[in-house]
């Protein structure tokens, strides 16, 4: 792998100007990038019928529509707003770590997830689930009682919730980090990635819950549609 060129772009980041450039390459050079609008542009201006969407980012896009499944969402507001309390509370930070030593729990901080990375949501529900009984005797000491009126815990509801979600996106977490750890990823690994997913660990099976189902039509339905060009193009399959 090299680096041609690293440089600040000012202004609007178009198709067009990500497109201009002075490196000399051969026509119709193979292109691989995240799969934002702008770069599809600059694939079409640069001449590169190969272009590839980056499939890391691709599973990027379609967990997280997963994620804006509305009893996703509202599972994902609970858990933040808990963990920021916990984050900007020193009282309450002192003691959910006396409830962790209390309860035998590793000592771990609560993590918050960030919009760009969906498995930063995954993070953030298991190291919930995994701090759930701290956090519960936290949150009910007499300490943190009344101090915070949004401060409360999640229902039965919620927490099963949370507990189906993670055994539903850790597969993917799974893919997106073999991806990533690859010191010379291919090509040749989207499509057997894809067929995995698609037609085995995204299958719906007999004792899914109604969430998982959801979570699963969701992101089958956003991959389905990737990568057909690479199908048709036994060069770049």
């Amino acid at each position: 792998m090299a680096v041609f060129q690293t440089r600040v772009m000012s202004g609007s980041h178009t198709g067009t100007k990500i497109a201009v450039t002075e490196w000399g390459l051969p026509p119709n050079p193979p292109l691989v990038t995240d799969n934002a609008s702008n770069m599809t542009v600059a694939a079409n201006q640069f001449g590169s019928e190969k272009h590839v969407g980056c499939f890391a980012h691709t599973l990027n896009l379609a967990c997280g529509k997963a994620l804006k499944i509305d009893v996703v969402s509202k599972l994902l507001a609970g858990i933040r707003r808990i963990v920021a309390y916990f984050h900007r509370s020193c009282i309450g930070a002192s003691v959910l770590k006396d409830k962790q030593q209390l309860l035998q729990l590793p000592n771990h901080k609560l993590v918050t997830d960030v919009q760009t990375r969906w498995n930063s949501a995954l993070d953030m529900i298991s190291r919930f689930l995994e701090q759930q009984p701290a956090i519960y005797a936290a949150i009910t000491a007499k300490e943190l009682r009344g101090r915070d009126k949004d401060l409360e815990t999640l229902t039965e509801i919620y927490l099963t919730a949370a507990e189906e979600l993670v055994l539903v996106l850790e597969p993917l977490k799974t893919a997106t980090t073999v991806l990533c750890e690859e010191n010379i990823p291919t090509i040749s690994m989207i499509l057997p990635l894809q067929h995995q997913l698609l037609n085995h660990i995204l299958k719906d099976k007999d004792d899914d819950s109604a969430l998982n189902r959801l979570v699963k039509h969701a992101v089958v339905n956003d991959l389905t549609g990737r990568y057909i060009k690479i199908r048709k193009e036994p060069a770049m399959a």
